[in-house]
């Protein structure tokens, strides 16, 4: 019963939960961007990685921090008094009025969308109360990778698996996509690999570095570069050469492994009807349990904390609309951008809209957002910059560095706290939410 059980560490750059002892030496950090993974000094040296550059992700985007902070500082200071300016007074004054025009906004719309980059479980509770209060619609902006695997795991049902249970359990990894993969999450690579010489066969469009990261990361890797549009017809094949020409390297793989897991980031597909695409890669799996053991490692982004909590809650992963304070799912009728299609195509509608944004990204506000013709509230760190006079931007805080969080690996199967590395100094999205339907 002594055996160390380390607590899992969430980066909240890259979305990976990392499963690492939490030892002293750690990777410098001077801006104390986030807790984030932790690599223990051992594993730095064995892999002979830079002693500050194991999360690709973090190390390029946690120069934006500081800067983030400033601009949070300088707009929300705009808002008080010259001769009170930052003093507590002041502050609580500009909540308590920006609570009750929002709430007064929030009663006169008649057609209300939420949505954002909703990646902790604390704003995505918020943002589906504040939906459910009001009659609204939910949807994550970018849902359409997370829906278009949600659909097909629903159609034909599936194997799937955790991260920890893959990494120290399978004799094989099928990993299908492109270098997108490990854009969105650098240390994916470590994170799989379980300290031995394991099979990895790379199927699709993978530049050298990708390889090697692979391969630096401990994997015994074949790559076979093929369209991703073709990827899974070309599963197939591999299975149908496993079993045809067992005395190839493919060959003996396949026809070896006793547990195979195939790994593929919705996010990362850039492939017409990625639903059916998925199913078809989902139907593979379930022909190799006929004889064998295989699933599936369906890798989300941040958001999956948000379809988590909203499965919780309400039933269903997103793509809702309360009525009545009841949820009805529709995955096609209640898309968020098809949402805003509705409603800027009539004038009168337009006018009576609502869009209500929550942000727990760094990034900055998609262009496409702010072009829009349509009454916008932004609850986030970026106030951005829009011509329309009826967009009104409420500061808040970054998740895993102003605030503390809770928010769920890309297998969806750990949930981790990000614990804030520097004072709030601003309220979290979910504060603001709470506000609104108090």
């Amino acid at each position: 019963m002594d055996e160390f059980n380390p607590k899992p560490k969430v980066c909240s750059f890259c979305s990976l939960v990392c499963e690492i002892p939490d030892l002293d030496d750690r990777s410098e950090d001077p801006t104390g961007a986030a807790d984030g993974a932790v690599v223990a000094r051992d594993a730095v040296v064995a892999r002979g990685a830079e002693h500050d550059s194991w999360c690709i992700k973090r190390s390029s985007q946690r120069k934006l921090v500081p800067l983030r902070l400033a601009r949070m500082a300088s707009a929300q200071s705009s808002f008080f008094t010259s001769d009170a300016a930052g003093t507590s007074d002041a502050q609580e004054s500009f909540f308590e009025s920006s609570s009750r025009i929002v709430s007064q906004q929030l009663r006169r719309a008649s057609s209300i969308l939420v949505t954002g980059r909703i990646h902790c479980v604390e704003s995505a509770r918020g943002s589906i109360e504040l939906a459910r209060r009001f009659d609204a619609a939910i949807d994550p902006w970018d849902s359409d990778p997370a829906s278009d695997a949600i659909s097909a795991m629903q159609r034909g049902g599936g194997y799937s698996v955790s991260l920890g249970e893959a990494r120290d359990h399978a004799d094989l990894w099928v990993v299908v996509g492109q270098d997108s993969l490990l854009e969105q999450t650098p240390r994916l690579a470590n994170a799989m690999h379980r300290g031995e010489s394991v099979p990895l066969l790379l199927l699709g469009r993978w530049s050298d570095a990708s390889i090697q990261k692979f391969k630096s990361s401990g994997f015994d890797v074949i790559c076979i570069e093929c369209e991703l549009e073709d990827l899974p017809k070309r599963l197939g094949q591999c299975t149908r050469v496993g079993q045809t020409h067992s005395e190839s390297q493919v060959g003996q793989w396949l026809l070896e492994a006793k547990y195979t897991v195939l790994l593929y980031a919705p996010s990362a597909l850039d492939v017409e009807g990625r639903d059916l695409w998925i199913e078809a890669l989902d139907r593979w799996v379930l022909q190799r349990n006929e004889t064998t053991r295989a699933a599936t490692l369906s890798w989300g982004t941040l958001q999956s904390s948000f379809h988590q909590t909203c499965t919780w809650l309400t039933g269903f992963p997103g793509r809702i609309k309360f009525r009545g304070g009841k949820p009805h799912y529709d995955p096609h009728g209640y898309r968020a951008k098809d949402w805003v299609d509705r409603q800027t195509a009539s004038a009168q509608a337009k006018s009576r809209s609502l869009l209500v944004w929550v942000d727990d990204s760094l990034e900055e506000l998609p262009r496409e957002l702010l072009e829009l013709d349509l009454p916008k509230l932004i609850i986030g760190p970026n106030p951005g910059s829009s011509n329309y006079q009826a967009d009104r931007w409420l500061p808040a805080g970054i998740v895993g560095v102003t605030h503390t969080v809770n928010m769920f690996r890309g297998d969806q199967t750990v949930l981790a706290n990000v614990h804030c590395d520097c004072h709030p100094g601003s309220e979290m999205p979910s504060q603001w939410l709470k506000r609104f339907i108090s």
